[in-house]
This record gives structure tokens, C-alpha cells and sequence, in this order.
């Protein structure tokens, strides 16, 4: 899973718009498999995903969610799982419908009828998440650290 990750996520969107690598990940097998996606479920979901979306991805540690946002989108997140060799699908028979809120969002009660609709949950987070200034400066913050220096002014990170 990890040589198709580097190909299909990491070397195709890496030259290209933060969004839609960030989307790219939230749909790898890869990212999935390793940080225990596939096991969770609608009355048991498993945190480390939706926690490394946040942590490692957009916000950053100290980007202002709470261990309930942690909690809330790792209930987003159920039904999103791999099949065979790395596919990634929608489970709405392990998706959790109930209401939740992740950072001031609420996603309103569904029903499994909906079925792969729910689908639009996470992507809805995903795209807040995007958008929030939180992630502009955990990025702007790790870009210059990498490429300019390992101690970047509040100007540069600013202007970035």
C-alpha cells in the first residue's frame, strides 16, 4: 500500500494544491491501513485518523481543536474503510449517523438509507478543515521551515 500512496498521493499532488493532496491522503489505503481506519466502526470508532488529519495534516497541534473535535470526526470518519488491495470505499453499515460537531460544525442526524451519501460528511470536514486559518498557518509554518529556515519570523509566516 505504501509504494501506491507515494505514487497516487505523495508524487502526483506534490507539485500541486494543498486540497486536493489533503483529499488525496484522506482517501489512501495506505494512510487508512496504517493509522487503523479500516477497523473502525460506528460503536467503536478508532481516533488515530481522524487525530493525524488534524494534528499532522491541517491544524497542527496547536490549532485549536479539542479532544471532543478528535472524538467527533473519528465519528465522521466511520464507513470510510479499504477493500481488497487498497481500495478505498464507503461502509454505510459501519458509518455512524448520528449527529456530531466537529470545530463549531454540525453535521446533522442521516440514516443509513442515505447510504454512500454519508460519504459527504467527512469530505464536508475535510474542506472546512481546508479552508480554516489554523491550517494556513501550520503549513506556511512547516513550507518555511523546510525550504527557507528553521526559524521563520511571524512576518514570513504571515506573508506565506
Amino acid at each position: 500500500l505504501l509504494v501506491a500512496d507515494q505514487r497516487d498521493v505523495i508524487r502526483k499532488h506534490a507539485l500541486g494544491k494543498f486540497p486536493d493532496m489533503l483529499r488525496a491522503s484522506a482517501h489512501s489505503a495506505s494512510m487508512m491501513a496504517y493509522l487503523d481506519q479500516n477497523a473502525s466502526r460506528n460503536k467503536a470508532p478508532n481516533q488515530n485518523y481522524a487525530r493525524e488529519i488534524m494534528e499532522l495534516h491541517t491544524l497542527g497541534v496547536d490549532g485549536g481543536y479539542t479532544q471532543d473535535d478528535v472524538a467527533e470526526l473519528s465519528r465522521v470518519l466511520t464507513g470510510w474503510t479499504i477493500q481488497g488491495r487498497g481500495n478505498f470505499i464507503f461502509n454505510p453499515t459501519i458509518h455512524d449517523w448520528g449527529a456530531k460537531t466537529v470545530l463549531g460544525v454540525t453535521i446533522p442526524a442521516g440514516s443509513p438509507s442515505l447510504g454512500a451519501a454519508g460519504i459527504e460528511e467527512g469530505e464536508q470536514i475535510i474542506d472546512m478543515l481546508v479552508t480554516h486559518p489554523s491550517t494556513a498557518r501550520f503549513i506556511a509554518t512547516k513550507m518555511l521551515k523546510w525550504l527557507l529556515t528553521p526559524e521563520p519570523s511571524e512576518s514570513q509566516i504571515r506573508r506565506t
